[in-house]
């Protein structure tokens, strides 16, 4: 494994090879770095942070869940030629949402297994469900496209895009205080 160093005011782990005059996330001087060494595995190492997997995962949902009320309020905002493509837009990727959410939720149970060998931690049942409850409004907006004329569902579809953006904000909120906790070994 790679040699690795920690800066004592921030926290920030990097290479230790990399670090250059500061530290690239406070700006301190190197002289606040120390020798930092990750438990785990080679392994478990190259899953967790060499792939970072779930992490570019859940960037999709996040850019289709603004997307798809952006387009339909520009399609509102724009002339008639070019919100009928808007439209069409937002349409194609409610059909996504599902799918970009179902890839986030699986590789968040995969991050999770690897990181804590368990998936029945407090703040990663709390994660499931709330991903579940997610997948569920999520797969609501094609529902609503499929069953209604875009134009009708435009406000639902709109309402529900806000509601997958506050779930995927409370859920990278837990996230980012589980980044760097993860079992030994």
């Amino acid at each position: 494994m790679k040699d690795f160093v920690r800066c004592k005011a921030c926290n920030y782990i990097m290479e230790k090879d990399k670090l250059k005059d500061v530290c690239p996330a406070c700006g301190v001087p190197k002289t606040a770095f120390e020798d930092y060494k990750y438990t785990i595995s080679k392994k478990r190492y190259f899953i967790m942070m060499e792939l970072d997997l779930h992490p570019i995962m859940l960037h999709f949902p996040q850019a289709v869940s603004v997307f798809i009320p952006f387009f339909i309020i520009l399609s509102v905002i724009l002339d008639a030629s070019m919100g009928i493509k808007l439209l069409h837009g937002a349409e194609v990727m409610a059909y996504l949402l599902p799918l970009t959410v179902a890839a986030a939720f699986v590789s968040g149970l995969f991050d999770a297994k690897n990181r804590f060998k368990k998936l029945s931690t407090p703040a990663l049942k709390t994660k499931i469900i709330l991903g579940a409850v997610l997948f569920a409004v999520s797969l609501t907006i094609p529902a609503l496209v499929f069953f209604m004329e875009m134009k009708e569902a435009a406000m639902y579809i709109s309402a529900l895009s806000v509601v997958c953006i506050a779930l995927q904000i409370v859920l990278a909120r837990i996230g980012i205080k589980l980044m760097f906790a993860y079992l030994p070994g």
